[in-house]
């Protein structure tokens, strides 16, 4: 009884007096956001991060990992909403950005639903945030992706946009596509498109400019500066994977051919853009969703109400109150935050003007799926419920009725763990709760009467909130939300046509979870397009686990060596550092002894971080150099074939991996296998199928994420001088249906010693089985490889011994020895139950941890000898030319 007083209490006092702590509920753009609307460099969009979800996720990750963070995940997603998040701010026509006024404001049809949510049913405040986690850009990313609205002005560049965006739904994959066709495609065009060539994109630019010029539309004097020095580097987007659903390719603009000037109507006045442009959105996969409304859902997940609508109407609805005595209604903050507040504002704003054809969903389409920052939507009418708000809507109402529950078996969940698992091929601990099987959880958590009363309910306090050109009757709310709702449930499961979660399985009826964890160097030729190899090299970030879960990468110089990007276990780094003054400034070409002479020098403290630490490391190392069309000289090959047998001794387990342009067989020399270490890349603007991002660099990712982690001598380092013996051990861990691929080289255990022996300890987390061969390299359970030749058991607590006390017995040499391949696999199929992993090295609370130890391991190179013999070979030539 106490607690429903203090909640009413709380609610009344949201309704009489406006909480000015809560800055986001205010008619006037919240203060702490100013600096993204203030600021001619972060507002630019071409200048923001990309609209992703591992974007979204790497952010709040960033702060859950702050030294002085102490929140829960009920604590950061409330204090994050209202930090961040205000609906329905738009520009004001006409209006310039000067000294004391901000033409910016929200007053777009968002703000009133997200007024009343804030204030009455998830109250709160941001001043637990800690804003100091994150830098202004990081904080006004997160702004941008949170905050709905829709901007209508007219661009002038709606002569193209909106024309691709009408010949790709006349194109679209229906809804009855083969899964056998289904599977062909690679990313996200079945509901959202990549649509402009660069060519295209330059011109369009150019013309915007002009437009702003004569319009008056500048943030301030120096942007038109801005903006040359600036050259969006997402519109490289030219893939042409679109075609993969029979889009037909887009004629480019010829050469000086501008915008049809019928086009170019005057930005100050009120006319509407044909495909106007989404906020708030991102990018996944499984398709765009508004990203706001999702943490909403997890927000009021963990702190639910459900509250009679009287008690949320404002003081002066007597004559409704007095209704309700009768036949009460009840919202709850969970389906007012999701799919009933948008119904709601079909039901008010569009309903009235199309009562016998009322529409919900709005598709659109990004500038690019590799550096997603322009969301366009293909009409410009009935945009009061879009695919992104649907496809939130469901998201958020699933995970918000399952958080709890989620949170009272793992205590410490992370807001960034529910995300990261709900959008990817896992699912929250189990296959069910993810975003590819949206369609079906829709039918599960929004049974149609429900969505009917609660579509009723959140429509009678919007009606009482919301200026509106017309009145409407509570009968008429009624009729108008059933049928909206209605509308919603045929849409879902017959337009809404997101990938399948087969269709973007890693491997072809194969469930298994790969995850990347590299030490990855990648050398870039700058005489490659900045548009084409930033769109590339982003593609491949996106892909491989960058984080500290998993992979940290450097970018550098493939000329001179120099380190374009320090290591980082952050995306934003790449975005931020790496931009078109740094590319264009660097020297062109590679230089491969350079390369392999740089290399050495980065894997060098690695290695020597790995004694001091006593690490065994547990990644893969992996070199990747990307020339154009530089090719390598006699003398350059001679010396680098002689420096790489070299590294291939202090260094066993280093892979180089060539992604070339020309003809990329010139490299087979300087690789271990041809045909899996070479790939060949295209210039990305020819228009076909193949030379598109994803397509190019699909082979070059499966490369990678099947490289073995490294499992060393950490008593090595770098020089191969051990002065001690013994064991030693380090903690692993593996997700469910993941696996994970080992390789001890021979060089830890080439001569023979006693007691000499690789072990794998199971910590009981759950059942995990183990193989292990010396001569597959990806020994598995239950598949067609030889028997004979791997080993396998499952195991709890036991424990798995690997003798090596004579393992290289019948070799003269190292390199005619064979590793040592291990595989440990968690193929627990159902919904885990044990959720014991707490610990910092934990991504997901359902993990299995497992230990690695090594005991009595060697250190055996021929580096030192060949070093020596090439001073010798030096200093013998010296001499002979010395006596001619």
């Amino acid at each position: 009884m106490r607690s429903t007083l203090v909640l009413l209490s709380a609610i009344l006092f949201g309704v009489l007096v406006p909480n000015h702590g809560q800055e986001n509920v205010q008619t006037r753009v919240a203060p702490s956001l100013l600096e993204c609307y203030q600021n001619p460099d972060i507002f630019e969009r071409d200048n923001r991060l990309p609209m992703t979800m591992n974007m979204l996720i790497e952010l709040i990750r960033k702060v859950e990992d702050a030294p002085e963070f102490n929140q829960d995940m009920r604590q950061l997603s409330v204090s994050m909403l209202h930090r961040f998040r205000q609906d329905g701010i738009v520009r004001a026509p006409g209006v310039q950005n000067i000294p004391g006024v901000l033409p910016f404001s929200p007053i777009g049809f968002h703000f009133t639903k997200h007024r009343i949510l804030f204030s009455r049913l998830l109250p709160g405040n941001a001043q637990t945030f800690p804003n100091a986690t994150l830098t202004p850009l990081e904080r006004c990313t997160l702004h941008f992706m949170l905050s709905s609205s829709i901007d209508t002005m007219v661009r002038g560049d709606e002569n193209i946009r909106c024309s691709q965006l009408s010949q790709y739904r006349a194109a679209r994959v229906p809804r009855e596509a083969s899964l056998k066709d289904r599977n062909k495609l690679n990313s996200n065009f079945l509901g959202d498109i990549e649509m402009l060539n660069q060519p295209e994109m330059n011109q369009i630019r150019k013309q915007i400019k002009k437009m702003k010029q004569s319009a008056r539309m500048e943030m301030d004097p120096e942007e038109e500066q801005m903006e040359e020095a600036t050259d969006a580097p997402e519109a490289a987007a030219a893939e042409a994977e679109e075609q993969e659903e029979e889009v037909p390719v887009e004629e480019q603009l010829e050469e000086g051919e501008l915008v049809d000037d019928a086009s170019l109507v005057d930005i100050a006045t009120n006319a509407i853009s044909a495909c106007p442009v989404e906020n708030g959105v991102v990018y996944t996969r499984w398709g765009t969703l508004s990203a706001g409304t999702v943490l909403a859902g997890i927000a009021t997940g963990l702190e639910p109400q459900t509250v009679q609508l009287r008690d949320l109407m404002p003081p002066r609805s007597s004559q409704f109150r007095a209704r309700q005595q009768v036949t009460p209604m009840r919202v709850e903050n969970r389906w007012a935050a999701t799919l009933a507040g948008d119904l709601a504002e079909v039901t008010l704003l569009h309903a009235p003007s199309q009562p016998a054809n009322i529409q919900v969903g709005a598709s659109g389409a990004w500038n690019a799926t590799v550096v997603p920052r322009w969301y366009f939507l293909s009409q410009r009418t009935a945009l009061e419920m879009t695919d992104a708000e649907i496809r939130a809507g469901i998201d958020g109402l699933a995970l918000a009725n399952n958080i709890v529950d989620w949170r009272n078996r793992a205590n410490m969940l992370r807001l960034s763990q529910v995300l990261d698992m709900y959008y990817s091929q896992r699912g929250v601990f189990n296959q069910n709760m993810r975003s590819c099987n949206r369609r079906d959880l829709f039918t599960t958590v929004a049974p149609i009467q429900t969505m009917r009363d609660q579509a009723v309910a959140f429509s009678n306090i919007l009606d009482k909130e919301m200026q509106m050109a017309f009145t409407v009757t509570q009968q008429a709310i009624v009729q108008f939300s059933g049928a909206a709702s209605d509308a919603l449930a045929t849409y879902v499961p017959s337009s809404l046509n997101d990938l399948s979660c087969e269709a973007t399985a890693i491997t072809p009826n194969d469930p298994t979870i790969w995850r990347t964890a590299a030490d990855l160097f990648i050398y870039v030729d700058s005489s490659w397009a900045f548009q084409d190899i930033h769109s590339v090299v982003a593609n491949l970030l996106d892909n491989l686990d960058v984080g500290r879960f998993g992979t940290t990468y450097t970018v550098l110089n493939a000329f001179n060596g120099e380190v374009l990007i320090n290591s980082t276990q952050f995306l934003a780094e790449f975005h931020t550092t790496y931009t078109q003054p740094l590319h264009v400034a660097q020297p062109a070409g590679l230089n491969l002894p350079t390369v392999l002479r740089s290399i050495r020098e980065q894997v060098t403290p690695i290695m020597m971080a790995e004694r001091q630490n006593n690490s065994m490391s547990g990644r893969s190392k992996i070199c990747l150099i990307m020339p154009n069309t530089a090719a390598v000289s006699e003398g350059d090959s001679n010396f680098a074939i002689e420096r790489l047998q070299i590294l291939r001794e202090e260094v066993p387990d280093l892979r180089f991996l060539y992604f070339a342009g020309g003809s990329a067989t010139r490299f087979n020399r300087f690789v271990r296998e041809e045909s899996r270490d070479i790939f060949p890349l295209r210039e990305l603007g020819s228009g076909a199928v193949i030379d598109g991002v994803h397509v190019q660099t699909a082979p070059v990712i499966q490369r990678i994420q099947q490289e073995h982690r490294r499992i060393v001598n950490p008593r090595c380092g770098h020089d191969w001088i051990q002065t001690s013996w013994g064991s030693n051990s380090f903690n692993q861990y593996v997700e469910p249906r993941g696996i994970v691929f080992y390789r001890l080289q021979p060089n830890y255990f080439f001569q023979q010693a006693e007691n000499r022996r690789l072990r794998i300890q199971g910590h009981g987390f759950a059942t995990i089985t183990v193989c292990h061969s010396r001569w597959v390299p990806m020994p598995r359970a239950n598949t067609t490889q030889n028997n004979d030749a791997v080993n396998c058991r499952t195991i709890g607590t036991e424990t798995i011994d690997i003798d090596l006390a004579n393992a290289c017995e019948g070799h003269s040499v190292i390199h005619t020895c064979p590793p040592v391949f291990f595989s440990v696999e968690h193929t627990q199929q159902t919904e885990v139950t044990s959720l014991r992993c707490t610990e910092r090295e934990c991504r997901f609370p359902d993990n299995a941890r497992f230990a690695v130890v090594v005991e009595n391991l060697g250190c055996f190179s021929g580096a030192g000898h060949i070093l020596g013999s090439l001073t010798l070979l030096v200093v013998a030539l010296a001499s002979v030319l010395f006596r001619q």
